[in-house]
C-alpha cells in the first residue's frame, strides 16, 4: 500500500509542518514498497449473486458488521441493502453476505444505534423516474423492517445522508435541481448548485449552498461542526452546524471527495476522484473508460496521507474506505465485490466509527 504525504493548502497544518511536506513525500516514496503487496480484491455474493457497485459501507464495529449499499449502475439493475461479517474478509477472495433488502437503488447510507440495542438505518433510494427518497429503516439482526419515507423536490439529487440525532437527519444534493438541465448546467458549466440539506419532522430544507457537487457528509455535534465533500472543488468543507451558512474553511485535497468516515485515530478516511474526466468515461462505460483511478486519504491536523494510489485496472473509481481491526475496506461504483487491504497506513487501524448508542441530552 503506497503511502504519500500530499502537500495541500488545508486549514489544519502550520507552514512548518507544510515545507516538511515535500521532503518527506520524496522519503516516503522512495522506501514504500509496492502498492499491490498488502491488498486484494475479494468478491462479494448475495443469493448466488455477484454484488457490484458497493458505492457506500456503514460501520457498525461493535457488532463486527457493516452495511453495504450497492447497484449496478453500468448495466442499469437494481440492488439493494446487504449485511457483511467483517469477519469472513479472513477468507482471501470471496466472501457471501446477506441480501437485507433488494430492487433498490441505494446511494449514501448511514446507521445509528438505539438505547433498545437496534440500529436504525437511512438510505436515499434513487428511482427510475429521476427522484429520489430517503428510506429509514429499523435493523434487529439480519431482520430489516421499513419505518418510513421521505421525498420531496429537494431531495431529488439526493447524494448521501446522515444521523444528527434520533429524528434529524442531513443530506447532500449534488446538483440544486432536478432533471438533466441543473447537471449541465454545474457538470459542463461549471456552477455550485449543491447543497446541504436538513429533514426534520420528515420536511426537508436546506442549510448551506453554493456548493460543487456536494457528496459525502459527517456531522460531529459535540464539536458544532459538518464535514462536506465537494467532490467537482476538490476540497472538504467544514461548517459550523450552529450557522451553517457561515463562510465554510476549507481543505483542499488531491482529487475530488466522494465519502467521509472517520478513523479511529481522529482523522478523515477520504475516497478521491483524481480525474473527473476518466471517472465519467469509466461510469458511463465510454471509449478509454475501461479503468477510473482509486485513490484513498487520510486527513488531519498534520496534514493529508495519500494511503492508496492505484490506476484502477485491479480496483476503478472507489467512492468509500472504512478502516476496521486493522485493514483498509475500500467499495467502488462500479466494480464487483471490495478490495481489502490488510495493513491500513499511519494510524488509520482499528475501526473506523462504531455505531454507538446516543449520548444522554
Amino acid at each position: 500500500m503506497t503511502i504519500l504525504r500530499w502537500a495541500g493548502k488545508g486549514i489544519w497544518p502550520s507552514s512548518a509542518q507544510r515545507r516538511r511536506v515535500g521532503a518527506t513525500a520524496l522519503l516516503l516514496t522512495l522506501l514504500t514498497l509496492p502498492a499491490h503487496s498488502a491488498c486484494r480484491t475479494v468478491s462479494v455474493t448475495a443469493d448466488g449473486a455477484p454484488v457490484i457497485g458497493i458505492e457506500d459501507m456503514a460501520l457498525d464495529a461493535a457488532r463486527g458488521q457493516a452495511v453495504l449499499s450497492a447497484y449496478d449502475r453500468r448495466a442499469g439493475t437494481t440492488g439493494g441493502l446487504y449485511l457483511l461479517d467483517l469477519h469472513t474478509l479472513d477468507a482471501p477472495t470471496a466472501v457471501t453476505v446477506t441480501s437485507l433488502a433488494t430492487g433498490l437503488r441505494p446511494a449514501g447510507i448511514d446507521l445509528r444505534a438505539e438505547p433498545d440495542g437496534s440500529r436504525s438505518l437511512l438510505a436515499i433510494s434513487r428511482h427510475g423516474d429521476g427522484s429520489a427518497s430517503v428510506e429509514r429503516y429499523r435493523l434487529d439482526g439480519v431482520a430489516l423492517t421499513h419505518q418510513g419515507s421521505t421525498a420531496g423536490p429537494l431531495l431529488c439529487q439526493a447524494n448521501d445522508v446522515a444521523f444528527l440525532d434520533g429524528e434529524r437527519f442531513l443530506f447532500t444534493s449534488s446538483h440544486g435541481g432536478c432533471g438533466w438541465g441543473a447537471v449541465i448546467r454545474d457538470n459542463v458549466f461549471g456552477g455550485r448548485h449543491g447543497f446541504v440539506g436538513l429533514v426534520e419532522k420528515n420536511e426537508a430544507r436546506v442549510l448551506a449552498g453554493g456548493i460543487g457537487f456536494a457528496n459525502g457528509l459527517l456531522p460531529d455535534p459535540a464539536h458544532d461542526r459538518l464535514t462536506v465533500a465537494a467532490t467537482r472543488e476538490d476540497a472538504l468543507l467544514v461548517l459550523r452546524l450552529s450557522d451553517p451558512q457561515a463562510p465554510p474553511r476549507r481543505i483542499a485535497v488531491p482529487g475530488g471527495p466522494d465519502n467521509l468516515t472517520p478513523a479511529p485515530d481522529g482523522r478523515l478516511l477520504v475516497a478521491l476522484h483524481p480525474s473527473p474526466f476518466r471517472l465519467a468515461l469509466h461510469r458511463y462505460g465510454w471509449p478509454g473508460g475501461a479503468a477510473a483511478p482509486t485513490r484513498i486519504a487520510a486527513v488531519g491536523p498534520a496534514g493529508t496521507d495519500v494511503l492508496l494510489d492505484e490506476d484502477g485496472r485491479r480496483f476503478p473509481a472507489a467512492t468509500v474506505a472504512l478502516s476496521w481491526n486493522g485493514r483498509l475496506i475500500v467499495g467502488s461504483v462500479t466494480a464487483p465485490g471490495l478490495l481489502v487491504c490488510d495493513e491500513a497506513a499511519s494510524g488509520a487501524t482499528g475501526s473506523s466509527a462504531p455505531a454507538e448508542p446516543p449520548a444522554t441530552r
